[in-house]
């Protein structure tokens, strides 16, 4: 990929860089007849606003949304933040696309997810779980694809690799659950947790950027998942009727709301417990990702996070002395919302984001 990173850039020098385009608009000017096209340019080390003022229309209908793009830009200052003026723009040839250069991956060790993702595979004693979890898991191709795709189009776990990394988080949560729990099925607990995203192998794809499939968006990962798993019961002999509807059941409610996508309402406890579990896991890496791009920039609270209807405290940086935020930072604390932040309609939920 020929240029710099959105990392590297350097407020007042001129660059070339490829980047794919995480959204596009164009907006008209309010002082003069036409319009300007903004952006959001992004890589694997982050995100930066881009304005393009001139040829804005013609460039627009040069490409689509998620797709990857070369610009010739100016790097400047506005509000405190780097954006770019883009003074050319071109879709980028195919040599120069990357996925692993574009889009943000794991900051684990895959190998290592990997390796737990197989032992909890190999711990669930029950032949006909075992079984089905082998079906997938057992398949070499299947799990290279597993453990490259993202977890969620945006927010949680939205990088490559977020997919494997959700699936051990639930996981292991259910673990706990089963030991503090030691009444509940702990082989469905954990199938259900191996299972419960499998449908967004096929929901989500990863070029330039990700973006849902026609498949994703006209079905979703939650009946895809249940189309697979039961394509595979299926094909094993004597699978349990019972054990069939209870594992469905998981699958099926695991979003917790109709609301939230859910088919279903969990009716069992394991189901309550898959629920909550990947709720936890998803809010928590969410939260944590927000307050590692809010301490990379030097902030100590995040910008209005409309999904919550909140802010998210980053934390303490040096020169806040006793912990006061600095006059040029209160305008963004959260008893002094900014006037071009206004708080927007919440769901509370990190599902299909």
């Amino acid at each position: 990929m020929p240029g710099k990173t959105v990392a590297e850039l350097e407020i007042g020098e001129r660059i070339v860089g490829t980047y794919a385009a995480k959204s596009r608009s164009l907006a008209s000017f309010k002082s003069k007849p036409g319009q300007y096209l903004s952006l959001t340019l992004a890589d694997a080390t982050g995100e930066i606003t881009a304005r393009m003022w001139d040829g804005a229309e013609e460039a627009a209908a040069l490409f689509a949304e998620g797709d990857p793009v070369t610009v010739r830009a100016v790097v400047e200052e506005y509000r405190g933040q780097k954006q770019l003026v883009i003074e050319k723009l071109k879709p980028a040839e195919q040599a120069e696309t990357d996925a692993a250069d574009l889009v943000p991956s794991s900051s684990r060790d895959l190998g290592d997810l990997r390796e737990r993702l197989l032992e909890s595979v190999a711990s669930v004693r029950n032949p006909h779980l075992s079984a089905l979890l082998n079906y997938f898991f057992g398949d070499e191709a299947f799990m290279d694809r597993y453990s490259r795709a993202p977890g969620a189009k945006s927010l949680h776990h939205s990088h490559l690799g977020g997919l494997l990394e959700h699936t051990i988080g639930v996981a292991e949560v259910l673990e706990t659950v089963a030991r503090v729990h030691p009444e509940l099925d702990r082989d469905l607990m954990m199938a259900g947790a191996l299972l419960h995203d499998l449908g967004k192998v096929a929901e989500l794809e990863c070029k330039a950027a990700i973006e849902y499939t026609d498949t994703g968006r006209l079905v979703g990962h939650t009946v895809l998942t249940d189309r697979m798993v039961n394509k595979a019961i299926d094909r094993i002999e004597r699978f349990p009727e019972e054990l069939s509807n209870r594992l469905t059941h998981l699958l099926l409610s695991h979003h917790g709301q109709r609301e939230y996508g859910a088919p279903v309402l969990p009716m069992t406890a394991e189901a309550c417990a898959l629920h909550y579990a990947d709720n936890l896991d998803a809010h928590v890496q969410y939260f944590s990702q927000v307050i590692a791009d809010g301490q990379a920039a030097g902030s100590r609270w995040s910008d209005y996070q409309r999904l919550f209807e909140r802010y998210i405290y980053v934390g303490s940086h040096s020169g806040a002395a006793g912990g006061r935020v600095p006059p040029e930072e209160a305008a963004n604390t959260p008893e002094h919302p900014a006037a071009d932040e206004p708080p927007g309609p919440a769901s509370g939920s990190l599902f299909d984001q």
